[in-house]
């Protein structure tokens, strides 16, 4: 059987549309959030994300156990 001890924030690039395998996990939403901005801008190009995009990527967070 297998236990999980923590619970974790995951955001994955994928489900915000990009073809793309990123995966940002994190123990709060901030830190998650932070994660994927960082990864957004560097990778993407995407820099700036409009108040519709910032609560799109807030949905997008699931709560996963490891």
């Amino acid at each position: 059987m297998t236990r999980h001890h923590k619970q974790y924030k995951q955001l994955k690039c994928r489900d915000f549309g990009a073809d793309c395998d990123f995966i940002a996990g994190a123990e709060t939403e901030e830190e998650v959030m932070k994660h994927g901005y960082d990864h957004g801008c560097k990778v993407h190009g995407k820099c700036r994300i409009s108040s519709e995009g910032d609560k799109k990527m807030k949905s997008l967070i699931k709560d996963v156990w490891v």
